[in-house]
C-alpha cells in the first residue's frame, strides 16, 4: 500500500494524491483559457469550438473534482470509476449535484455567512444555466453534431451548440438594458458591443469559478476540498468584481 502524500488526505494514496493535484491544475488551466476564449471570440462559427471545448471540459472537471472531494468527506474514499461513469458528461446534471452539495455543505463551512453569499451568487444566476446548457450540449454529443449528420444524412437530433450559445447572448441582451440596443450600421461600434457582451458572459463564468474555489476553501466540500479549492484557482488572479461578494 502506498503512503499518503503529506498535506492531502488519509483516504488517498500517494499516486491518487498526485493525480488529484494534476487534475486540479488542469481545471485551473482550462477555466482560465475558456474564460479568455469567450472574451476573444469574434464569430461563433470561427471561434466557438475553442470556447465549447475548453469550457465544457473545464467546467466538467471542476465539478467532478469538487464532487469527488465531497465524496471523500462522506465515504472516506474517492469515487469509483463506476460512480464517475454514472455522473456522465452532462454538465447540467453535474451542476444539480454541485448545488445540492453546496446546500448541504454551507452550514459546515468556516464562515457560514460568507459561504451563504457565495452559494447565493452561484444559485441565483440566470445566465449560468444557459452557459452550462451550451457546454452540456457540446460535451454530450454536440462536438460530433455535423459528423452525425454526415453519417446519417438526417437532421441532427438536437440543435447545434452554436444555437445554444445564441440563447446565452439573447438572454443578456433581453435582461440588461445596456445590451438591448445593438449599434447596427457602425462596424466599430458593433465590434465594441460584441466585445462588451462576450466579456460580460466571461465575467459570469469567472465569478462561478471563483465562488467554487472559495466554497472549497471554506470547507463546503470537506477537508480535502479545502486544499483542492486552492489548487483549482490561480493564486495571483484578482477576485472578479462580478462575483459581488
Amino acid at each position: 500500500m502506498t503512503s499518503t502524500p503529506a498535506g492531502l488526505h488519509p483516504a488517498l494514496s500517494t499516486r491518487q494524491g498526485f493525480a488529484l493535484i494534476e487534475e486540479a491544475a488542469s481545471v485551473r488551466n482550462l477555466m482560465r483559457d475558456a474564460i479568455q476564449a469567450i472574451r476573444d471570440m469574434r464569430y461563433v462559427h470561427m471561434n466557438g469550438d475553442a470556447v465549447f471545448t475548453l469550457g465544457s471540459i473545464g467546467v466538467e472537471k471542476a465539478m467532478k473534482v469538487m464532487l469527488g472531494c465531497a465524496t471523500v468527506a462522506n465515504t472516506d474514499a474517492w469515487p469509483t470509476k463506476e460512480v464517475l461513469k454514472s455522473w456522465g458528461h452532462d454538465i447540467e446534471k453535474l451542476n444539480s449535484h454541485i448545488l445540492t452539495k453546496i446546500d448541504e455543505g454551507v452550514e459546515h463551512t468556516t464562515a457560514t455567512g460568507y459561504s451563504a453569499q457565495l452559494a447565493g451568487r452561484v444559485k441565483e444566476s440566470t445566465l449560468l444555466p444557459l452557459v452550462f446548457a451550451a457546454f452540456a450540449r457540446y460535451g454530450r454529443s454536440g462536438r460530433f453534431h455535423h459528423l452525425d449528420i454526415l453519417a446519417t444524412d438526417e437532421p441532427g437530433e438536437h440543435d447545434q451548440p452554436s444555437e445554444y450559445w445564441e440563447q446565452v447572448e439573447l438572454h443578456v441582451q433581453e435582461s440588461l438594458p445596456e445590451f438591448r440596443e445593438v449599434p447596427y450600421g457602425d462596424n466599430a461600434a458593433v465590434d465594441a458591443y460584441v466585445e462588451r457582451l462576450r466579456s460580460f458572459i466571461a465575467d459570469e463564468l469567472d465569478a462561478w469559478w471563483f465562488c467554487l474555489h472559495r466554497l472549497g476553501v471554506q470547507g463546503c466540500f470537506g477537508d480535502l476540498g479545502k486544499k483542492i479549492g486552492w489548487e483549482i484557482w490561480e493564486i495571483d488572479r484578482p477576485e472578479p468584481t462580478s462575483a459581488g461578494i
